[in-house]
């Protein structure tokens, strides 16, 4: 009415409003009335957007892979974005040109460029297996691009979902990986064997030891037990020897007491003999009636009767014939 309108922002757009070149208000989800004929509408939409990319690259080596991912952003300075975009809405709140949509394309061909960038300095393999390396570097272009910085734009998060080769490459690499594989896969059993036949001759050497060590302790057990009976044979040889010269000693001894005791008898029977001589010779210088008469004197009556008729055999006294009586034989019986 006679050119009074009234528009209301949502919370994620920010709206400006210029008159004479000159911004009169602005706010985030503001809303106010204008005058249309003098005014012009700027919406900058700040929400946060999600935009998936697919890209096909070249590496380092010349082969293709294909990156597909995520970034998320949203228009952190407004401002900034409506000195490079044309962000005006008519009174029914459309844009008025195409501006709007060139910011996914901006935001789109800044990723690509990193993401260039990134994989150009990479061979295949290590292409395949960056997705966390390349993320995070991602993240560091992204936040120094100068397009991006002019229009304002915060890159809040990007996603890498796959990074693959062509299929061919990709039927290859499978083939090479598996190859590697059935080689690890031998090896290892190759591997097990060998521990195996080593773990084998360990217990074999083991067992050698092992039996060496009880022969040697069987050695000298049994050197130890031929030392022993060594050692009490000597023993016993020495025990015998001294006993045999104990008893040399005792027979030298004895020897010595039984020519002490024959040198004794010896002595006692000269000394017996010369007393029988001494006496003997006594005897011979003495008369024989003499000595006869001396011996009679300690005799019976019938050892003189008995001497009386020795006499009467020989000698001047000798008689032919002797005649005794009974009564004297009677006698000499009774005695």
């Amino acid at each position: 009415m006679f050119g009074i309108n009234y528009i209301k922002a949502d919370p994620s757009t920010h709206l400006m409003q210029f008159k004479n070149g000159a911004v009169v208000k602005q706010g985030l989800g503001t809303s106010f009335f204008y005058y249309g004929p003098s005014s012009s509408l700027v919406a900058v939409p700040v929400n946060s957007k999600e935009l998936p990319f697919v890209f096909r690259m070249q590496t380092q080596d010349f082969q293709d892979i294909s990156i597909q991912g995520q970034v998320t952003y949203r228009i952190v300075k407004p401002g900034d974005a409506v000195k490079q975009l044309n962000f005006t809405i008519d009174a029914n709140g459309r844009y008025v040109s195409e501006d709007p949509n060139k910011v996914e394309e901006r935001v789109l061909r800044s990723v690509q460029v990193s993401v260039r960038n990134q994989i150009e300095r990479r061979k295949l393999r290590e292409a395949l297996t960056c997705a966390m390396t390349l993320t995070n570097e991602l993240k560091k272009d992204l936040d120094n691009v100068a397009a991006l910085v002019s229009l304002g734009i915060e890159i809040n998060d990007v996603a890498l979902t796959a990074i693959v080769p062509n299929p061919e490459t990709g039927k290859a690499l499978e083939a090479e990986v598996r190859e590697s594989l059935l080689r690890e896969a031998d090896n290892a059993v190759y591997a097990r064997r060998l521990a195996s036949i080593e773990q084998e001759k360990s217990v074999k050497e083991s067992e050698l030891e092992t039996e060496k060590a009880i022969q040697k302790k069987q050695q000298d057990l049994e050197k130890a037990t031929l030392e022993a009976e060594r050692e009490q044979m000597q023993q016993r040889f020495q025990i015998n020897q001294e006993r045999i010269a104990a008893q040399i000693e005792d027979e030298e001894q004895l020897k010595g007491l039984v020519e002490l005791n024959v040198a004794n008898e010896r002595a006692r029977a000269d000394a017996e003999a010369y007393k029988i001589k001494v006496k003997m010779d006594a005897y011979a210088q003495m008369d024989t009636e003499r000595l006869k008469v001396m011996s009679m004197s300690g005799m019976g009556p019938e050892q003189l009767i008995a001497q009386a008729i020795e006499n009467l055999t020989h000698g001047d006294n000798k008689v032919g014939n002797l005649n005794l009586s009974p009564d004297l034989l009677q006698s000499l019986l009774r005695q």
